[in-house]
């Protein structure tokens, strides 16, 4: 009986998740993401089996998504594999439906997101071309707001700490991705210089946002843990590798997030001076590292300065987005509003994105979301909430510059952290009311 409940209660423990994400940086490295694919998929199946709290099958699913090395693929070229994922994590939601029998809830986000998906549907009305692809993209917006529903209903009880511990072990896992590309790579200074990162999951931009994520959640244990200097420590080094990105917009992102971390570090602090002194050791290690790696920081120095705040096109789009909103403000110019040939794009801010793609009721829907979301951290505020908080500000101030919300990484990460909230404040209301 013990050995069987040791059994079910791994996935709550630290070297679970460690263990997921040495295996994925292992697959990642050596491009064996056909094997680690496949087999963190039947994971997942196996513990939707066997565990009625999904929280058990998170950290796989993130991992996953850490754990391609390339994608060069062209539509010939696209490996099985990638058909398969989505059968078998599929099938992994049915069986656990059979086995558990959910009572699901709508959740708080359910009714603005249902109005995204209407936005996403009405958005064919002003379309220049309705095809495959478009349907497919439609497909994707059902899928959130299933993963969202599915994880909102799973999720059992208090899983906060969980998640930032979750975040702190991908922090170092996509921190030493981009070390090793730089350790990899036959000419890191002309890498550098050219911006040139691409981890395979995603390139310069990508990483940064989910850096700044991550970066949040060493701060939770900084203000936490008596050892503030070895998460400060870690910080720095996580830090420097968001740097060694050279994403302008998530770098930006960071400055700005920086300053509510800081004042997260000393809110309700009983322990200032220690805090103080611990930061000051990561000033003097980052220091010491623009000694040590002086040519390095001297190539993203001259990159970073290089026009920093020019807009490289940034404001032309943003015109075009308005513009394309103007045409059609209330449906907008529909899902590939920025098309040029086989070309599909972005407008790199989320709202303008929003309002040229699905108008006024697509607008509507995001800013319902941030209303809905705020209220639900900022009810019952705890030290937890706060910081998950700082880290979605954090990624969506660099959704002003660059593509964030509407990535699917950055989507399910999103609804994971609304639904562990969710379920965290029905648990306290629940506790409150018997």
């Amino acid at each position: 009986m013990v050995t069987i409940m040791i059994k079910q209660e791994f996935y709550k423990t630290t070297e679970y998740m460690v263990i997921l994400s040495v295996l994925t940086y292992v697959f990642w490295s050596f491009e064996l993401e056909h094997v680690g694919m496949p087999l963190f998929a039947l994971l997942a199946i196996i513990l939707l089996a066997t565990n009625k709290n999904t929280i058990a099958v998170v950290p796989v699913f993130f991992n996953m998504m850490f754990m391609i090395s390339q994608t060069e693929w062209s539509l010939e070229t696209i490996p099985i594999y990638l058909y398969l994922l989505p059968v078998l994590i599929i099938t992994g939601f049915v069986i656990y439906f059979i086995r558990f029998r959910p009572k699901f809830s709508k959740g708080k986000l359910f009714w603005p997101l249902l109005l995204l998906l209407l936005a996403m549907l009405f958005s064919m009305i002003n379309a220049e071309k309705i095809d495959l692809n478009y349907g497919f993209y439609l497909i994707i917006g059902l899928f959130y707001l299933l993963i969202y529903f599915f994880f909102n209903g799973s999720l059992k009880g208090d899983n906060l700490n969980y998640l930032i511990r979750l975040f702190l072990i991908l922090g170092i896992l996509v921190s030493l991705q981009v070390l090793t590309f730089y350790l990899k790579v036959d000419d890191a200074f002309h890498a550098l210089s050219s911006k040139n990162l691409d981890l395979g999951w995603g390139i310069s931009n990508f990483v940064a946002t989910y850096l700044i994520i991550f970066i949040s959640a060493t701060f939770y244990y900084i203000k936490r843990d008596k050892l503030h200097f070895v998460w400060v420590l870690l910080a720095v080094f996580e830090i420097v590798m968001l740097f060694f990105t050279l994403s302008r917009g998530g770098i930006l992102a960071f400055f700005i997030t920086f300053f509510f971390l800081i004042y997260y570090l000393y809110y309700k602090s009983n322990e200032k001076n220690k805090l103080t002194v611990s930061i000051l050791v990561g000033v003097f290690a980052l220091i010491l590292s623009l000694f040590i790696a002086k040519d390095y920081y001297q190539v993203i120095y001259y990159r970073l300065t290089d026009g920093f705040f020019a807009d490289n096109g940034r404001f032309i789009l943003w015109e075009e987005a308005l513009n394309k909103f103007i045409e059609n403000p209330l449906f907008g110019s529909g899902l590939f509003a920025r098309v040029s040939g086989s070309y599909f794009g972005f407008y790199h801010n989320t709202f303008m994105h929003t309002l040229a793609t699905l108008g006024i009721i697509g607008f509507i829907s995001i800013i319902w979301q941030i209303i809905v979301i705020l209220k639900m951290f900022f009810n019952n505020i705890t030290m937890q909430k706060m910081i998950l908080l700082i880290a979605l500000f954090g990624a969506n101030i660099h959704g002003m510059v660059d593509n964030v919300y509407y990535m699917p990484q950055f989507m399910i990460i999103f609804f994971v952290i609304i639904a562990a909230v969710e379920n965290h404040d029905c648990g306290i209301l629940e506790s409150e009311t018997r």
